[in-house]
């Protein structure tokens, strides 16, 4: 649910138009759908597209100890599968399952291998491989090749570096889609590769616990269309104004008391929506402004005049503190000061959505009817809620797709 949300609304950013006209170029026509759209590609084609869309806003799931988004690198390569397999809903679940299981454990064991912070292309791609393997029905031989295969040829990216320097490029999510289900198809036709990271010494106890440890049971959803590490600053930014009736024009300045990976984030007015996303500055401003942090901020409110005076209030200093429980969580205190001399400071700030810190199962599917309505209507936002609900008892996991209105984007 969570995931069809975040692609729905995400069709209408620049990259996702971007790369559906490469695809529909490049890939031949096959059985698997392109959301919001009538074109059907090979399954590859069609993956990259649907990841491309599934992270283009930024509020798809994450897994902290990944530090990235196992959900839109793994869902849009197994559905693509299932589609082009013509699956059931059950066994496309199944194999969602398998690949959450496989993405996030690669992506801890790729942390603890690599001295470096990579995205979540890297290791994404092997959960999208063994979640496509268990739809493709191959067997331990192959699947092992095509964990390799995927290892071999991901995104080995410097996330730091797109931190930096926002692009397009963001988390390596298209990329390490289309390589994960690539590389089972490639195993398949067999195509060898090498020993995957769970063939080393540190995988051991994360190998093990498979079927007894659900990883996936530690996902965070997200209420805003940014960056996690600046979603704590938001918490702590609604709090004080809540508790104290602040108003944006009361405010003479607002200070962040940050990790060091979250003051990384850009802090200038953003130039495009990936700007915008991978800033820290931005959605703080934009919450006080609209009281929101969703798509209509994130695409269409980049030149607010409001915004951008608010942002000039900011700075930020790095908590040692907060630093040391990084990535296990995300943390923040904001500091408030008020143009009549008051001082405001919040308790230490999490991020909302985190498995020990959920939301509701109501306010997950007011994110969803918040993110689809204004893209194919009240009425077939509740009907696909509807479906997606009982996507378990599909015949054809196509039934799915097809309940999702094509010609929006």
């Amino acid at each position: 649910m969570d995931l069809i949300g975040c692609t729905i609304a995400g069709s209408k950013a620049d990259v996702s138009g971007m790369v559906r006209r490469f695809a529909v170029r490049h890939w031949a026509k096959g059985r698997s759908s392109v959301m919001l759209s009538n074109h059907k590609l090979q399954p590859t084609g069609a993956a990259l597209v649907n990841a491309t869309m599934a992270n283009a806003l930024d509020m798809d799931d994450g897994h902290r100890l990944t530090k990235g988004h196992p959900g839109a690198v793994v869902f849009p390569a197994v559905l693509a599968a299932a589609e082009d397999c013509q699956a059931t809903g059950r066994q496309f679940l199944t194999s969602l399952l398998v690949g959450y299981e496989v993405a996030i454990r690669a992506g801890m064991t790729a942390h603890q291998l690599r001295p470096e912070y990579h995205c979540t292309g890297s290791w994404g791609a092997l959960g999208a491989a063994a979640g496509v393997a268990r739809i493709l029905g191959l067997s331990a031989e192959e699947t092992e090749h095509a964990l390799g295969i995927s290892e071999y040829h991901s995104t080995y990216s410097p996330m730091m570096r797109c931190i930096d320097h926002p692009s397009m490029l963001k988390d390596g999510i298209g990329w390490g889609c289309m390589t994960g289900i690539s590389s089972a198809y490639m195993a398949k036709e067999g195509f060898t590769g090498i020993p995957s990271l769970f063939s080393q010494e540190s995988s051991k106890e994360l190998v093990s616990e498979l079927g007894e440890k659900y990883r996936i049971e530690q996902l965070y959803y997200k209420p805003y269309a940014c960056c996690r590490w600046a979603q704590p600053a938001v918490e702590g930014v609604k709090l004080l104004v809540e508790e104290n009736r602040l108003s944006p024009h009361m405010i003479e300045r607002l200070v962040i008391h940050t990790f060091t990976e979250s003051s990384r984030l850009m802090k200038r007015m953003p130039a495009n929506t990936e700007e915008a996303q991978y800033n820290l500055y931005f959605p703080v401003a934009a919450y006080l402004i609209f009281g929101e942090v969703g798509p209509r901020q994130v695409l269409d409110e980049l030149e607010n005049e409001q915004i951008r005076e608010v942002m000039t209030k900011m700075e930020t200093v790095i908590d040692s503190h907060l630093d040391a429980q990084f990535p296990a969580k995300a943390l923040c205190k904001v500091e408030l000061f008020t143009i009549d001399g008051r001082r405001f400071m919040s308790p230490v700030m999490q991020a909302r959505g985190d498995f020990d810190y959920p939301l509701t199962s109501a306010e997950k599917r007011d994110k969803f009817v918040w993110l689809t309505e204004p893209v194919i209507g009240t009425a077939e936002s509740i009907k696909l809620l509807n479906l997606i609900e009982h996507v378990d008892e599909l015949q054809n996991i196509s039934d799915l797709t097809a309940a999702i209105p094509p010609g929006a984007v």
